[in-house]
């Protein structure tokens, strides 16, 4: 059967300051950070 999706799955990307700190609270600590949910990744708080 044929993908009948209009579009291609959507994947929530992951701000850039969390893809360089593997600490979030050291990334928390360099500044603000905000997340636009579901637009942007839950993993790094999970």
């Amino acid at each position: 059967m044929r993908d009948n999706l209009k579009f291609k799955p959507f994947k929530p990307g992951t701000p850039k300051a969390l893809q360089k700190s593997s600490n979030l609270f050291e990334a928390i600590r360099g500044g603000d950070i905000l997340l636009h949910h579901p637009y942007q990744s839950f993993n790094p708080i999970i």
